[in-house]
């Protein structure tokens, strides 16, 4: 039975001033030349990549296509590859790179375009008569329709011998297995004098060592979500939306478009689980959700913080502080949040680092409490708080509750039972749409490195210094604030009096 093809979840919009694309010509190649036909998320994925303006040039320079393993992504590069190579019309590309970790699985995808080609080469003879060479390891040359063109394939081995190079098309393959950035750094430079290059990559999602693909979907994020201009970056990412668990068929069909066309059948995904070592696994994440690996113990869906932001603060209300330090008090932090109509707001009031010089020019190995009372007093003059949300058996507890009572502002003193009731809440309220925050670079880096004290199933967790990656005290700071604000009955707080 054939399913409704899901939508890729995340994918950048359509650039300005498109007027058509060459992908229905790929298809048309892979169909006529290749014998067999696209998928449909293969030709959307390609129609997207092959976008072209009035002047007929390429809108996209670099363009990445993920999906969950066996999806036929080895299929659409094939096509883009043969169509390369045989067009009659299309962008004036002269070298074709093929590019992958190793030379072994470069030459997965050259194999097999060798075979596609060789019926072509037999027919219409070698590249010097108007046809083609198709050979194992000297690469494939087309003189087809006048054009001369040569595809060949590299890898970080041979990332030298691209330096000097011009390349028109390069397919960049698993990107996920780029550790660094070497074979990008020789790639790249390869297509700035090219009138219209283009870089496909295809991946399957990676873990927290793909820093190339972490920084592709990184950049397609920010452009999906509006944090960065349009220019000729696309991406088309197919990824289960995180609002089923991992063994829930409807997470599988929305990571694997083949699923509704029938390439793949469930009970092979639902035979995975058990392979894998079960569905909430790195392994079953990465390859069959399309989910990044390291992720797993995060605490928030991806992309879910990023879609928060907004530019305009809202009008304030009732401003609670919410209060923490690193525990080593290399760092203090001191944030805000009011109920909105929407739900709340939240945000960075100020802040106090012991690498920051202190006003009298001196440095500090750590923040003094004496530091963070009168950071407070600095921050209560501009945002006049009615209390001040603090976890109970932390080191700055006393100095922010004797601050406190001498301002006469409440404290909102959390024990173990409030500090999980306001990450629950804190999750809860940006997944559904109703928390927001400013743009606040500090902030993003803390929530990929926040980490739960128990799997968030437990239902019984809460946001860890111990168990994160790194310093964490804006975000700990900004749920305990908003759930102060969000939540004024349980943490006791003064009514809100309107004039």
């Amino acid at each position: 039975m054939t399913r409704r093809l899901p939508e890729p979840r995340w994918q950048t919009p359509l650039p300005a001033g498109w007027i058509d694309s060459w992908g229905p010509d790929v298809a048309a190649i892979a169909q006529a030349v290749l014998g067999f036909e696209l998928d449909l998320w293969q030709r959307k994925a390609l129609n997207r990549a092959l976008l072209y303006g009035a002047d007929g040039k390429l809108l996209h320079r670099l363009y990445v296509v993920s999906t969950a393993r066996q999806q036929g992504k080895t299929g659409l590069v094939r096509a883009l590859i043969a169509w390369a190579l045989t067009n009659a019309s299309g962008p004036d590309w002269h070298r074709i790179i093929g590019l992958a970790h190793d030379k072994r699985q470069a030459r997965l995808i050259y194999e097999p375009v060798m075979t596609d080609l060789e019926p072509l080469a037999a027919r219409y003879g070698p590249a010097s008569r108007g046809g083609l060479n198709v050979t194992r390891y000297l690469g494939i040359r087309s003189g087809m329709y006048g054009r001369a063109r040569e595809y060949h394939v590299g890898s970080r081995e041979a990332r030298d011998a691209l330096r000097g190079e011009t390349t028109d098309l390069g397919v960049f393959d698993e990107v996920r297995t780029q550790r660094d950035h070497a074979t990008w750094a020789a790639l790249e430079p390869t297509t700035t004098a090219r009138p219209e290059p283009l870089i496909f990559a295809i991946s399957t999602a990676g873990d927290d060592r793909s820093v190339l693909l972490r920084e592709f979907w990184e950049r397609g994020v920010r452009i999906i979500d509006g944090a960065e201009p349009m220019s000729d970056f696309g991406m088309t990412w197919y990824a289960s939306s995180e609002r089923y668990a991992p063994d829930d068929p409807r997470s599988w069909r929305e990571a694997n478009p083949s699923l509704a066309e029938g390439r793949i059948a469930e009970a092979a995904l639902r035979s995975a689980v058990g392979t894998s070592g079960g569905a909430d696994t790195s392994m079953f994440r990465s390859e069959r959700l399309n989910l990044w690996a390291d992720a797993i113990d995060t605490w928030l869906p991806l992309g879910v913080w990023a879609r928060q932001a907004v530019a305009d603060q809202p009008e304030r209300g009732r401003v609670v502080f919410g209060v923490e330090t690193t525990p080593s008090w290399s760092a203090v932090t001191v944030t805000v949040a009011w109920a909105t109509d929407a739900g709340a707001y939240v945000g960075v009031a100020g802040f106090d680092r012991s690498t920051l010089p202190r006003p009298d020019g001196t440095m500090a190995s750590s923040v003094a409490p004496s530091d963070l009372t009168a950071l407070l007093g600095r921050l209560q003059a501009s945002w006049g708080a009615v209390a001040v949300a603090c976890v109970g058996t932390a080191a700055a507890f006393p100095h922010v509750d004797a601050w406190a009572s001498e301002h006469d502002i409440r404290t909102v003193k959390l024990g173990s039972g409030q500090m999980r009731a306001a990450s629950e809440l804190f999750r809860s309220e940006l997944i559904g749409g109703r928390l927001t925050h400013p743009e606040d670079p500090d902030l993003a880096s803390q929530v990929r490195d926040v980490r739960p004290s128990h799997p968030i199933e437990s239902g019984s967790w809460y946001l860890s210094a111990r168990e994160s990656k790194g310093p964490v005290e804006a975000i700990r700071a900004a749920a305990w604030a908003a759930w102060a604000a969000i939540a004024p009955e349980d943490a006791e707080l003064p009514p809100q009096i309107f004039v």
